[in-house]
């Protein structure tokens, strides 16, 4: 079946429910919403718009890919509260973390947590047929490896640990650790998993 594209009237009333959810005024985790396919305008990406609104996107972004390749810690948590992201204290970023650059604001770490070198955190995605943005929210204290890469809409517990190069697609728990499986060697010939 061919992804629908939404009429204006629901794509109207879709960019006001955005809007509250950005601003924290649902208690909604996730929004989503159908669009045809991405390679269209889809009346969510701010790089759609204006030229103005457009340049601001990818400057905030190379911002962000800069600041956060710096050795500079205290920069890089003043830079997130600026674009409206919260951010705890004794919050530590090593090189390289990239942060979806679009809506900061929906990204929430609490004291203690510590962001391993080049992990990535989403907070908005496009799907064939639907947009989806979610608040991340990482607990106080909790670890995230190196490479790792947090989803939209994931919740991680205070002192949880994601491993190295974890792809964290649903909450973890407090207290837990999320490991990605290991890599498997299929045998050609067989086709059987050795």
């Amino acid at each position: 079946m061919e992804p629908r594209s939404p009429a204006a009237n629901d794509l109207k009333d879709a960019h006001r429910r955005f809007r509250e959810f950005r601003l924290g005024k649902t208690e909604d985790r996730i929004f989503t919403h159908p669009i045809g396919h991405p390679s269209e305008p889809t009346g969510f990406c701010p790089c759609e718009g204006s030229f103005w609104k457009a340049t601001w996107v990818y400057a905030k972004g190379a911002l962000l890919r800069l600041v956060f390749n710096l050795p500079f810690n205290g920069l890089k948590v003043w830079l997130l509260r600026r674009l409206g992201a919260r951010v705890g204290s004794k919050v530590y970023f090593c090189a390289g973390v990239w942060i979806d650059p679009l809506f900061p604001e929906l990204l929430t770490i609490e004291d203690g947590v510590f962001l391993g070198t080049s992990a990535k955190m989403f907070l908005h995605e496009f799907g064939v047929g639907e947009f989806r943005a979610g608040k991340v929210l990482l607990r106080r204290g909790a670890f995230v490896g190196g490479l790792a890469v947090i989803r939209c809409g994931v919740e991680v517990g205070a002192g949880a640990v994601l491993a190295a190069c974890a792809v964290v697609a649903r909450d973890v728990p407090s207290g837990c650790t999320a490991i990605s499986p290991p890599a498997r060697i299929i045998n050609p010939a067989t086709k059987q998993i050795m």
